[in-house]
């Protein structure tokens, strides 16, 4: 026998939100600090990073806003519409997030940029796990 689905609990959603945000800003005080005893590149890397982690900071949340926007059994149907349109506005963002960072701020380290960016995907991914 199966058991029905638990309710969503927007305000555990926004307790994980809020980690995320403590992740955020460890991870640039962690990479400021490499940055500054370890590489000596006038803080590139440290900006780099936390341009990366906050992008992937931003599209999460934005998709966060557009799935948990509805709830309830009565708009199980605008829930699955959200999560199409959520995932979509976080893919375009990102894209274009990317573009924007690539066209727009130099200098740039694009592995550092991208090693925040997948840092705080592993994270979001990280605490999708505990929340089941």
């Amino acid at each position: 026998m199966t058991k029905p689905a638990k309710r969503t609990q927007n305000q555990q959603i926004s307790i994980y939100i809020k980690r995320q945000a403590w992740i955020l800003f460890i991870l640039i005080i962690i990479t400021w600090l490499i940055d500054n005893i370890w590489l000596h590149s006038e803080l590139l890397v440290a900006k780099s990073t936390a341009i990366g982690a906050l992008l992937s900071f931003i599209t999460q949340a934005v998709f966060a806003g557009f799935v948990f926007w509805h709830t309830g059994y009565r708009a199980r149907l605008h829930i699955v519409n959200q999560l199409y349109r959520g995932q979509m506005a976080k893919w375009l963002l990102t894209l274009f997030g990317f573009a924007l960072i690539f066209i727009t701020i130099k200098p740039l380290s694009a592995p550092a940029l991208f090693i925040g960016f997948m840092v705080m995907q592993i994270s979001h991914s990280w605490m999708l796990w505990r929340i089941r």
